[in-house]
């Protein structure tokens, strides 16, 4: 069989297409992994707790027992000495770290900060708030199982 430069270059244009349109289609989907731990730095670097189960043998507390803020999830704090740690995680009903919360009790510019001046349901005091997502906060108070 004789293959001419017009149809190698077609069999490579199809391969091309077959292999790029699967990873569009990976690229899609619900599951994707951002990796295989969450680290905070701040003069070390610690592991964050990526579920509910690691978060409460680690010494963080759901600040609103069971309950799910709508497009923010579950609130869960470690406690540094008296006060709270700037970072919340935020979990869904499943129990899986869906973002980060960086909080602050003192006037941060907007943005990126939001002020929330009335806090909002578990921590209804006034803050500034940055939040990280991991997946979308829509989705947050959603279980997946």
């Amino acid at each position: 069989m004789i293959f001419t430069k017009r149809s190698v270059f077609f069999v490579l244009g199809v391969l091309a297409v077959l292999i790029l349109g699967g990873c569009n289609t990976a690229a899609k989907s619900e599951n994707i992994s951002i990796g295989d731990r969450v680290v905070a730095t701040y003069g070390t670097f610690d592991n964050v707790p990526t579920t509910e189960k690691e978060a409460l043998e680690q010494g963080w507390i759901d600040v609103d027992p069971g309950q799910c803020v709508p497009q923010m999830g579950r609130h869960f704090i470690k406690m540094a000495g008296e006060q709270p740690s700037p970072l919340i995680l935020l979990f869904d009903p499943d129990g899986q770290l869906i973002g980060i919360e960086l909080e602050s009790l003192t006037e941060q510019p907007a943005p990126p900060w939001e002020h929330l001046e009335q806090g909002h349901p578990g921590m209804e005091f006034e803050h500034w708030t940055v939040h990280f997502w991991f997946r979308d906060p829509a989705e947050a108070c959603a279980a997946t199982s």
